[in-house]
């Protein structure tokens, strides 16, 4: 079953009211693309595919009801507790990463698009979202230094960043979440930045949860 949380169908009118439609209009297009080329198909019993997509404003309110969606979209798959766990905790790391480093409108506002999708080799999650230049930069170069450690520094450089304090109010601790999506993906974090207009790139984040 495909949950999709397209803003432009959804019939509640606050909702829509809350859109800053010119950004809107630049993510929708991506989602679809992406959806486009992972479509479903079945090998045996199982069903693979895109479960869930997402396009539209994010702040801490909302994070709880996708993430709800999430989970009842991977519940009547044929994978562990423990690995569905790990699955939401990429989903809820990948839109926290969003709310800390992602573009503000003038309007006050961050968007993004998220995918769960279902995969022979286990689940991956796409996060979307427009960035500035720098931090698209800087975000860039800590996943990649991320990506090169082993399953132990990561857990050596978690502990270090969680008792170095280096805590900031609006953009939460240093790469901490990335660290803990690194560990439970047991695989690279992929990053993709394409740039955009306005000095900002569009930054996408893909994440593979392995079985």
């Amino acid at each position: 079953m495909l949950f999709s949380w397209d803003l432009i169908a959804v019939s509640s009118k606050t909702l829509q009211e809350l859109m800053t439609q010119k950004w809107h209009n630049e993510l929708l297009p991506l989602l679809q693309q992406r959806l486009q080329r992972h479509e479903a198909h079945s090998t045996g019993r199982t069903r693979y595919g895109v479960l869930l997509s997402y396009t539209g404003t994010v702040d801490t309110d909302i994070v709880p009801h996708v993430i709800q969606l999430a989970e009842r979209s991977i519940a009547n798959t044929e994978t562990s507790r423990k690995e569905r766990k790990r699955v939401l905790f990429v989903c809820i790391e990948s839109v926290q990463n969003v709310l800390h480093h992602g573009f503000i409108d003038d309007a006050g506002e961050t968007l993004l698009y998220l995918t769960l999708e279902h995969t022979p080799v286990g689940f991956q999650v796409h996060c979307g979202n427009l960035m500035r230049d720098q931090d698209a930069t800087d975000l860039g170069e800590r996943i990649a230094m991320i990506n090169g450690l082993s399953h132990a520094q990561l857990r050596k450089e978690y502990i270090e960043v969680l008792c170095g304090g280096h805590q900031d109010s609006a953009r939460g601790n240093a790469g901490l979440g990335l660290i803990s999506m690194a560990k439970r993906t047991q695989g690279v974090v992929e990053f993709e930045a394409i740039p955009h207009s306005d000095g900002l790139h569009m930054v996408t984040l893909t994440s593979t949860i392995r079985r």
